[in-house]
């Protein structure tokens, strides 16, 4: 698909949505270097009634998405994120600063188990659930196990590959996923359900088990969001550009664009 036909397709999600669309699509980990890019579109744009973000990426800093939805709310009144295919993890967190979040039958949100940065090595994202996983694995070893000598020869060098500093920012990472989905559910996805804030924010920062977790629409309706299912003309038109730029990506060095 070249250029125009993905601004054909655009205009007609625009059109059909009765709403300016900016796109963000990327496999590289979602950080600040979005913001500067992503104020000059706006400030080009200028404050608008409705901004749809169509969404594909697998997540990144924790506190990145916070950002961006509060940049994106400086220009417009009504904000939707539109989902194609993957908005996993920090990228989910997007989602529950919007008024609506637009999913298809293949669309996938996920757990919130934000990405940090590895101390050594530099271009390593761990999900903060990973560090998480293994500190509880290393207590009820510990704990379970009646023999000490063994516990001394084996865990004690398993501990002692354990970076302080990986540790901290894990604990760091944790809490402030818990405390922005909190601020963006009770502002924006669940203002009119604030009963429900609580429950959503536990069961996204530390009800899945998996990393990768798939939550459909149904089960994203299921958790109380405010799910718009895209159907026939709607649609085909996002999966169209979806697969557009899948292929631009495929055949392009860049890893996003806004």
């Amino acid at each position: 698909m070249d250029k125009d036909e993905r601004l054909h397709y655009l205009d007609s999600l625009e059109k059909l949505r009765g709403s300016k669309v900016l796109v963000y699509f990327a496999y590289t980990p979602l950080d600040d270097s979005i913001l500067v890019p992503l104020y000059e579109q706006l400030k080009a744009i200028g404050h608008t009634e409705k901004i749809d973000l169509l969404l594909h990426s697998y997540g990144g800093a924790v506190d990145t998405p916070y950002k961006v939805v509060m940049l994106i709310r400086e220009f417009c009144n009504e904000f939707g994120v539109i989902v194609p295919f993957v908005a996993k993890s920090a990228a989910s967190m997007l989602v529950l600063g919007a008024d609506e979040v637009v999913m298809g039958p293949v669309s996938e949100l996920g757990p919130i188990d934000p990405l940090i940065k590895h101390p050594l090595y530099k271009d390593l994202w761990v999900p903060v659930q990973a560090i998480r996983y293994c500190i509880d694995y290393l207590q009820r070893s510990i704990e379970d196990n009646p023999n000490p000598e063994l516990v001394t020869g084996i865990i004690t060098p398993m501990i002692n590959k354990l970076d302080p500093w990986l540790i901290g920012d894990y604990e760091k990472a944790l809490k402030a996923s818990h405390q922005y989905a909190e601020a963006l559910l009770s502002r924006y996805m669940l203002k009119d359900n604030p009963e429900l804030v609580p429950v959503v924010t536990r069961a996204l920062t530390e009800g899945y088990f998996s990393h990768g977790y798939p939550i459909g629409r149904q089960e994203a309706k299921e958790l109380g969001l405010r799910v718009t299912e895209a159907e026939d003309e709607l649609w085909d038109v996002i999966w169209s550009l979806y697969r557009g730029y899948e292929e631009l990506f495929s055949t392009s060095d860049s890893g996003e664009r806004v």
